[in-house]
């Protein structure tokens, strides 16, 4: 046959490419059958996984039909544009073609990656080369159109890119670089938006995001869950945590243990603290230091492969899902966490492009700039890009402390209702929640000499005494609308009492702090929610029982030089009303701090406060909080300027610990210089004045008689009252 008869057989024939059924073969194998890899000044190399092995795995996976995407988390030098992008893509270019779309952070992150990685595979690589059209309108710096109809496409993230067209296969690249990952021009997050674009084809359709950790780590107090849990940072690694989340675990070149390629420093166990390097890298010689600390040693035998045994130990890995361990005879067990996306995270460590040296040197070179100049960049890019985890900001390492925090010292035998023989009064803190959960969310502390604390209840008031849809119900509280709802807490909290260790003896909060700012709420208005204007008509009330003693106002202020606490009068009505509901102002920065120093003590003292044990199904089932109550505990952290800050939007109960401290400044207890001649409201329990016997408590309660003059009249009886309810902090 002729040169010109093949021509015109070939181009005939051209058009059937489409109609070719794929090639059932490995993504991996694919990859080094068809990828060819060339860099200037390099010779052409076909793709291999013999030096990143690790690629294996999540190179398959995108082919499988069991998941809907992919999450590959890892640093820099680790081969992911090589193996996941452009071996992914010209494995489907030549086996299973499909419509492809890759997102960079910007248009000019686009134009490069099609320039130089893109258009260097396909001319380097003769079958992916082999496919591409041979018409000039089919092939432009974004878009490539291939023989069989497959279109690769190469955009930034706008709407109009990532939104509106149909694509079978999806690859974000770098996506903790991208800024709008979150919210691409307000229609959602990047990673849901191009997932969207796949769901036609079913279980043929396939999203890979990949990016090395580039979003702040700033929760010290953080702890992991699970085995495989990634910090609380947004970006890549709140995607890996929606996944199955596997890590790459290595075996001992000497013991055969297995034990996990981690991100960080972990395995580098002979490397000092932080605290101690900064005192000597600004005269030191790096290049030596690196040299010597440069060594992963096992967690198993304490053995330290050098860093040419770390292709070997790469070829034994294996990846391993959260939920799944290894037993002392290296046998696996355990269920592995069940995910629709597969996830993937590797640590530095392993990287096949990097040395164990030049992690650690890099990682010097970073304290060293900042001991110097003050700045944390250096530090922030050899985290994230060398070691492959996210940053967390000096001011919040050193705010973490090496000490142990109130989680790692929590007491199982703290009982609940009960206050230990050491009270000396019983305080009680009340935050109130607006919303559509709105709430009373009540923490109780008993007090003992010099501030000591326990916890001894935490329960939330969702109830109140107005009559519900039907008539043995009643209707949810809220304390925004209707005042009357605030008489619970007389009825709860005033008139309330919590246990002795004395028979049938039990012991009256001395005081009952309530947050009365609200959502919205003013001093003296009613503001958008009303919680303040209710509780101040709740004080008034309380005066007319004349049990107003026992209740104090709180509001937060903004200023940080201000005093701790001043006491000033509000609640004018009118022009010509008088202020006459005291309120005690405070300044929730130095309340923080004065906490924080209870919460940073080892032992039993002046401001320590005593914790009960979360409720766990084998070693506490008869804990009476959850670890949402130590969450909230950990809640806030201080800033670098002594300004105090949420890492999180639940913080109750580091709020009730701050108002608690607050009552107790106001009630005089830090003013008590001798705990063996005090008044009766802080006698031993012996001889305490709130003291109350059970049957005096009861008959009190059945005479003492709440009215609100201005709270609606019912037109039927209203169920009959029950006993407070107390449900734990673990529903809260």
């Amino acid at each position: 046959m002729s040169t010109q008869h093949a021509l015109a057989l070939e181009d005939a024939c051209s058009g059937y490419e489409a109609l070719r059924p794929p090639n059932r073969m490995s993504v991996s194998s694919g990859a080094a059958d068809n990828l060819v890899i060339q860099q200037p000044g390099s010779p052409k190399t076909p793709w291999s996984a013999d030096e990143t092995p690790y690629m294996v795995e999540p190179l398959d996976a995108l082919s499988s039909r069991t998941i809907e995407a992919e999450v590959f988390v890892g640093p820099a030098r680790t081969g992911k544009t090589a193996g996941l992008l452009l071996g992914w893509m010209a494995h489907n270019i030549v086996n299973d073609p499909g419509d492809m779309l890759f997102v960079q952070m910007s248009k000019d992150k686009a134009r490069e990656f099609s320039k130089t990685d893109v258009d260097r595979a396909i001319r380097y690589s003769d079958n992916v080369r082999a496919m591409k059209s041979d018409r000039a309108v089919d092939s432009n710096t974004f878009d490539t159109m291939y023989r069989h109809g497959m279109w690769v496409r190469i955009a930034w993230p706008t709407v109009s890119n990532v939104s509106g067209s149909t694509y079978r296969y999806v690859g974000i690249t770098d996506i903790d670089r991208i800024e709008n990952a979150e919210n691409v021009d307000g229609e959602g997050p990047l990673f849901d938006l191009a997932k969207k674009r796949t769901t036609t084809f079913l279980s043929r359709g396939m999203t890979l995001v990949e990016s090395s950790p580039g979003k702040p780590f700033e929760d010290p107090s953080w702890k992991p869950a699970t085995l495989h849990e990634a910090p609380p940072t947004g970006g890549i690694l709140s995607l890996y945590n929606r996944s199955d989340r596997r890590r790459f675990y290595w075996a001992c070149p000497d013991c055969h243990g297995r034990f996990e390629a981690a991100p960080g420093l972990k395995l580098f166990s002979m490397l000092p603290d932080d605290k101690t390097l900064l005192e000597e890298v600004r005269a030191a010689d790096i290049s030596a230091m690196a040299k010597h600390f440069g060594r992963v040693v096992c967690p198993h035998c304490g053995s330290m492969p050098e860093h040419r045994h770390k292709t070997h130990m790469n070829k034994g890995g294996i990846w391993v899902p959260d939920g799944v361990r290894f037993t002392e005879t290296g046998e696996m067990v355990g269920t592995p966490m069940k995910s629709s996306i597969r996830g993937y995270w590797l640590g530095g460590v392993a990287a096949a492009y990097q040395s164990w040296e030049s992690i650690v040197e890099q990682h010097l070179l970073g304290l060293r700039d900042y001991a110097l100049t003050g700045s944390e960049e250096k530090l922030k890019q050899t985290t994230n890009t060398d070691q492959g985890m996210p940053y967390m900001p000096r001011h919040l390492v050193e705010a973490k402390g090496s000490g142990q925090t109130p989680r790692d010292r929590v007491e199982k035998d703290l009982r609940r209702f009960i206050a230990p023989p050491d009270t000396r009064c019983v305080l009680v803190s009340v935050d109130v929640q607006g919303g559509q959960n709105a709430r009373f969310d009540v923490q109780v502390h008993a007090v003992g000499p010099e501030g000591e604390q326990w916890v001894i209840d935490r329960f939330k008031i969702s109830e109140s005494k107005r009559p519900g849809p039907t008539h043995d119900t009643f209707a949810p509280i809220d304390p925004a609308s209707y005042p009357e709802d605030w008489d619970v807490l007389t009825d709860k909290l005033i008139m309330g009492t919590w246990r002795t260790d004395i028979p049938n003896i039990e012991i009256r909060p001395l005081g009952v702090i309530v947050d009365s700012g609200g959502e919205g709420g003013k001093d003296g208005e009613r503001g958008k929610s009303g919680v303040t204007h209710n509780a101040y008509a709740w004080i008034r009330r309380l005066r007319a029982l004349k049990l107003a003693k026992q209740a104090f106002l709180y509001k937060g202020g903004s200023t940080p030089q201000a005093p701790n606490m001043r006491e000033t009068l509000v609640g004018k009505i009118g022009n010509k009303g008088k202020n006459d509901i005291p309120l005690l102002h405070c300044n929730p920065n130095k309340l923080s701090d004065e906490v924080d120093a209870g919460l940073r003590r080892q032992t039993p003292g002046p401001g320590y406060i005593h914790f009960p044990a979360p409720r766990h199904p084998v070693n506490n089932p008869d804990g009476w909080v959850s670890d949402a109550f130590f969450d909230e505990l950990e809640a806030e952290v201080r800033g670098p300027t002594g300004t105090w800050s949420k890492l999180r939007a639940r913080n109750e109960t580091f709020d009730h610990c701050r108002m608690i401290r607050a009552l107790m400044i106001h009630l005089g207890v830090f003013r008590v210089s001798n705990w063996d001649s005090v008044p009766a409201r802080f006698a031993p329990l012996a001889r305490n004045s709130m003291l109350v016997a059970r049957e005096d408590r009861r008959e009190q309660q059945r005479n003492t008689t709440v009215v609100d003059t201005n709270a609606p009249q019912t037109l039927y009886p209203l169920p009959q009252r029950r006993r407070a309810r107390r449900s734990s902090v673990a529903s809260l």
